[in-house]
């Protein structure tokens, strides 16, 4: 017989044992690989039989079902842009040769402009909100320092005791969040100019379009309200799932290898914290499903009791 949950309410065990996961491996270093890995999903999984994958195959059935939803308004690169003629790439100098060798989707580029703009808004002016609605103003500075190790890792936070004494914890995250994203904001902003300007060489149509594809941009990834667009109600698990491939890795290489019953009890205690919705073990099945359905998380499967 299955055993019963009695309570969902956490407990000081529980505290540890996230701290533990998290503590071992900080939330920076488990996205690394993460955001690494999306972006070539999003980029058309271009050189897919040179490509080392570094995560699970799990990840990437998670990712493509990110494409179909968050994602489902950026454009491919063979979308927006088609060569039409690859010898005369190298002299195309003008605006006249280059519409001679390309054919550009101008509506299809002036959205992957206004995705890139919205988030670069998001990043700059609405996170600190965000984050101080959250509740991170109102940490203790014990708390601050457990998030901040959670986070960044303890090496950084020895690092930056000072800091960490005088600044609020929202403006932290976004000071390091602007850090992070520094180079790729800018990237934005001046190739948002300067694909503008040349819509504007192009043709009175291309400016009109890269203008209507721009506002559809500007809110197919981020809403007004700063949530993310297309969200579902697997969103949150997918979320968590991902952060913690490096423990899901190793039940994956175990021998013999984990089952999804021994999946779902390590997991109660990230569910008790808050960290993913509680999820019934049969739900998780239903994810942890081949795709399409599911994304593919291929444990053992339960004992099925042998009928007396």
């Amino acid at each position: 017989m299955a055993k019963i949950e009695t309570t969902r309410e956490p407990s000081p065990a529980d505290k540890q044992t996230v701290r533990e996961v998290f503590y071992a491996m900080c939330l920076i270093e488990r996205c690394k690989p993460i955001m690494t890995e999306l972006l070539w999903t999003l980029l058309g999984h271009n050189g897919a039989k040179q490509h080392e994958k570094i995560l699970p195959d799990y990840c990437y059935n998670i990712f493509d079902v990110f494409q179909r939803t968050y994602f489902k308004g950026l454009p491919l690169l063979p979308e927006m842009v088609e060569v039409l003629d690859p010898a005369g790439m190298a002299g195309a100098a003008t605006v006249e040769n280059i519409k001679k060798v390309l054919r550009i989707d101008w509506e299809k580029m002036g959205q992957m402009m206004g995705i890139g703009m919205r988030c670069l808004r998001f990043a700059k002016l609405e996170a600190a909100q965000e984050l101080a609605s959250d509740g991170f103003a109102e940490m203790t500075p014990a708390e601050t320092d457990e998030m901040l190790i959670v986070i960044f890792g303890r090496s950084w936070v020895d690092a930056n005791l000072e800091k960490i004494k005088t600044a609020p914890p929202d403006e932290l995250l976004v000071e390091k969040l602007n850090q992070q994203l520094a180079s790729w904001m800018a990237t934005v902003a001046e190739q948002g100019r300067k694909l503008s300007d040349l819509a504007e060489e192009f043709s009175p149509e291309a400016m009109v379009q890269f203008s209507e594809g721009f506002s559809e941009g500007l809110t197919s990834f981020l809403d007004v309200d700063s949530q993310l667009a297309g969200e579902s109600n697997r969103s949150g698990l997918y979320g968590f799932l991902l952060l913690v491939w490096p423990e899901i890795k190793a039940m994956l290489e175990s021998n013999p290898k984990k089952t999804l019953s021994d999946l779902h009890e390590w997991m109660k205690p990230f569910m008790r914290r808050g960290l993913t919705s509680y999820i019934e073990i049969d739900a998780l099945r239903d994810v942890c499903a081949p795709p399409p359905s599911g994304i593919g998380l291929s444990l053992r499967p339960l004992k099925v009791r042998s009928p007396k």
